[in-house]
Order: C-alpha cells, then sequence, then structure tokens
C-alpha cells in the first residue's frame, strides 16, 4: 500500500474510532515492521458512509453511501500519512449502478 515492497493488511472494521465517536465502517490498515504487525493507518473515515472496499491496481476502491441514499464509488491512493482522494468511478447514483461499476 505504502509503496515500500512489503505486503501490507487491509482489514475492514466496525467500531468507534477517537474522532468519529458512532459505529462505523471503517478501513485499518497495516504493515509488518521485522516481522510484527504494526498499525500503518486506523481510518476513521473516508468520503461518505463506507460499505465496501477492495485493493485495485494500488489504489483502495470505495463503496460509499451517502446520507440521500445515493451511491458513490471511489478510487484513493497513498499519501504519506493516509488516503487521498483521487477520483469518482460515479458519483451520487443509484446502489445497482454504484454496486455495478465497484465490481468491475
Amino acid at each position: 500500500m505504502d509503496g515500500d515492497g512489503k505486503i501490507d493488511a487491509l482489514v475492514g472494521v466496525i467500531k468507534k474510532t477517537r474522532f468519529h465517536q458512532e459505529k462505523g465502517r471503517r478501513i485499518f490498515i497495516f504493515k509488518n515492521v521485522n516481522g510484527k504487525v504494526r498499525p500503518l493507518w486506523l481510518g476513521s473515515k473516508l468520503g461518505g458512509i463506507l460499505q465496501d472496499f477492495r485493493y485495485v491496481d494500488g489504489r483502495v476502491r470505495s463503496l460509499e453511501a451517502s446520507s440521500d441514499s445515493l451511491y458513490s464509488v471511489v478510487e484513493w491512493k497513498w499519501k504519506g500519512f493516509g488516503l487521498q482522494f483521487e477520483r469518482f468511478l460515479t458519483h451520487r447514483t443509484d446502489k445497482n449502478t454504484a454496486i455495478k461499476i465497484f465490481s468491475l
């Protein structure tokens, strides 16, 4: 994930974080440091309400909902400390369309 050539682990969790006290779906990224698992990034939130995510071509692809029940598929890239928005694959569309695009 961070480009150091070592395998990192992306883990989906449902929990509160220090910055967002409501339970929600989060992405945590861990790395291997001298044979020990260490946190690389413990994400409190992306742009929308996280529904699902996957790793595609060096980026995190997220399926996100909005409070008005529209969906977006977003690609994020690693930037120093955390994930940085790269682009929308689709934005504010219906759930079925978003799932199709997310699955490509």
